[in-house]
């Protein structure tokens, strides 16, 4: 059969690891293309270390496309993406729409909000599909982006990693705060950081963007990011719509040397989190604890690498064995 990749909106020229969010799975599917030569593989809005192909050839010959997605729900909350921009990214979806009802499509989720209803009702507006199958990050335990310890520890430099500590807290990425039309998420970060900022008692350093405050740095790619990250004692890491559900920035954090406190009942399975301690329930309780993370570091490291750190090749055995369920139903 043949599996077509594509980016609906922006278009995406992969490279390396640390250049995108989705890198974890760009690895572990760009093995799979070598070791699967049964498939036909095609490309659209996306390359492989090349320019990316807007192309639709690849996708009406397609038997499955595979959507990579990390936040399309921003797409659909008013006033998020400027109006201009979200205009042109949609001339390409569009397109792939019309396509999609002899289609098995894959969206690779990165992102908790990014699901099969907002997929079907608001990215392909309620158009037919002839199939839907979900590859989320979670289906491999402990999270597909544990992938991402082995590329920051493969791309730190010995300088970086023994930068002087001189934030006590740092936070990369966006405060969740809304979900599409403009609802309120629920989700608490966004008070966590507001009260941060305000109260002033540790230093802190946000990189991304935030509804109630200035960030201090743009986001940018992690491996532009390394120099500011390492410079951090501590982080803390939020669940996301699901209590059982774990995020990159755990794997990210210990990587990095970075102390990761975890927010109430996230990872509430302990498959990530090594030590009760880890866990704060209020800020308070966050400030009291950062004079520790030095002496403590190194216990939740050891237990990370023994316990939940594991090699390159068992994430692929792990991501091949689940693709190979998802394309059966092709068979």
């Amino acid at each position: 059969m043949k599996l077509t990749i594509t980016r609906l909106r922006r278009g995406t020229n992969y490279k390396k690891p640390l250049q995108d969010i989705m890198d974890s799975f760009y690895e572990l599917y760009k093995e799979y293309i070598l070791k699967n030569p049964q498939h036909t593989y095609g490309v659209c809005n996306f390359g492989w270390s090349t320019a990316n192909r807007r192309k639709l050839d690849d996708i009406i010959d397609a038997d499955v496309i595979i959507i990579p997605s990390e936040n399309e729900f921003l797409e659909h909350i008013k006033g998020y993406r400027d109006p201009v921009q979200r205009e042109r990214s949609e001339v390409l979806t569009k397109q792939i729409i019309e396509y999609l009802p002899k289609k098995h499509v894959v969206l690779v989720r990165s992102d908790r909000a990014d699901n099969e209803e907002l997929y079907r009702t608001r990215t392909f507006k309620n158009k037919p599909i002839g199939k839907f199958s979900t590859f989320d990050e979670m289906d491999l335990p402990g999270g597909l982006h544990g992938m991402k310890y082995h590329f920051i520890k493969e791309n730190i430099s010995t300088q970086l990693s023994k930068t002087k500590k001189t934030y006590d807290f740092i936070y990369w990425g966006c405060d969740k705060k809304k979900l599409i039309d403009d609802i309120d998420s629920g989700d608490e970060r966004h008070l966590v950081f507001k009260q941060i900022k305000e109260d002033n008692k540790i230093k802190s350093y946000f990189i991304g963007k935030y509804n109630s405050f200035k960030a201090d740095r743009k986001i940018d790619t992690m491996y532009n990011l390394l120099g500011d990250l390492t410079k951090a004692k501590s982080t803390l890491c939020f669940n996301w719509l699901d209590p059982k559900a774990t995020t990159s920035r755990y794997h990210e954090a210990i990587a990095l040397g970075i102390f990761p406190f975890v927010w109430k009942n996230y990872d509430s399975d302990n498959t990530l989190v090594a030590d009760q301690w880890q866990r704060v329930e209020s800020i308070e309780e966050l400030y009291n604890k950062i004079p520790e993370v030095n002496k403590r570091f190194d216990k939740i490291k050891k237990y990370y690498i023994e316990k939940t750190m594991k090699p390159k090749l068992w994430y692929y055995e792990k991501f091949e064995k689940r693709m190979n369920e998802i394309l059966k139903g092709n068979q």
